[in-house]
């Protein structure tokens, strides 16, 4: 039978793979970022941010407090990849977000689930020109088609056992022509898991694409059937849940994120299934990755957390950065 020995947090952001030098970089894009949702969830553009914002952000910028906010993201990614090597793991079930690598406009499913002997991830183009991106393209292992060991047997349990406790699990046994898994993946493996060779399941949400994102209720409860799914699988792994990405970005909203973080460290099932949609828009919509492995990882203690908010612009934007261990 396998069992769950321990869950994890990690941001993914394009910030994480590049030094601080190059974070003006990214600033420079976010001027022409339509996908720009403030505070309040409401889509707004870069100028308007920057009225909003006045001088509020002047204190969160320089390369200086870049540096050591930088380090301090590191710190918490070595810790975690620590742990995990020190777990001797079977298998990782990677909760993240599909954003046009797998899937297209011409299918969007709500929640899948690879099944397959191995999978790959994809290569990332038409990405901005410069040095910043180059190193992304590394850092997400999409520089160019690499392949990756799956865990069917674990998968294919996941995947029967959702469905028999009502959820609607697309099924994938292969990987769909000319497509690859993305960032959400690849990172994970660079980063966190390095040259040692697990097995990965990749569960997919459309955390990013409306009208069929789940809401935050419907991915609590995704995370506890998966946990379900490990407890009757018949496979013999010894399984971590890997929450993928977030939190709130592209513009940073502290109140969520520390709320958020706050509710998994408490076990606050009833805040984490009510965290409104409007909120849970743009790069913010990771947070349901965070939110499902939270269902999965329920009635365990965080050992540890850690939350950076790592601001680019005078107009707030960038990513709050968080990190985190359950037992």
């Amino acid at each position: 039978m396998a069992q769950i020995v321990g869950g994890i947090g990690t941001s993914h952001s394009p910030m994480l793979l590049n030094e601080p030098d190059l974070w003006r970089e990214r600033a420079d894009q976010d001027r022409t970022n339509p996908e720009l949702f403030d505070e309040s969830g409401v889509l707004r553009t870069f100028e308007e941010l920057g009225a909003a914002a006045s001088d509020r952000f002047a204190g969160e910028l320089g390369e200086e407090l870049w540096e050591r906010r930088y380090r301090a993201c590191h710190d918490s990614m070595d810790r975690l990849a620590r742990e995990i090597s020190a777990l001797d793991v079977d298998a990782v079930v990677v909760v993240g977000d599909d954003q046009g690598e797998v899937f297209d406009k011409s299918i969007q499913p709500a929640i899948g689930i690879y099944w397959g002997k191995d999978w790959h991830t994809g290569i990332l183009e038409n990405a901005p020109a410069g040095q910043f991106f180059e190193n992304v393209k590394v850092g997400y292992a999409m520089d160019d088609v690499h392949f990756f060991e799956g865990a069917p047997d674990l998968a294919h349990d996941l995947v029967t056992t959702g469905v028999a406790l009502g959820f609607d699990i697309t099924s994938l046994q292969e990987m769909p022509p000319g497509r690859g898994f993305g960032h959400a993946y690849g990172f994970v493996i660079r980063r966190l898991l390095g040259e040692r060779n697990v097995p990965v399941v990749p569960v997919l949400l459309n955390t990013y694409f409306p009208p069929n994102q789940p809401t935050a209720a419907r991915c609590y409860d995704l995370g506890r059937a998966l946990a379900e799914g490990v407890r009757r699988s018949g496979s013999d792994r010894k399984v971590v849940f890997a929450a993928s990405g977030g939190l709130s970005h592209f513009v940073v909203n502290e109140d969520l994120d520390r709320a958020v973080l706050e509710a998994i460290v408490a076990g606050d099932a009833g805040y984490l299934r009510s965290v409104p949609q409007e909120l849970l828009q743009s790069g913010s919509s990771e947070i349901r990755n965070w939110i499902t492995v939270a269902g999965a990882m329920e009635g365990r203690a965080v050992t540890w957390s850690e939350y950076i908010p790592c601001y680019r612009t005078a107009a707030g934007t960038g990513c709050g950065m968080a990190f985190l261990r359950w037992e």
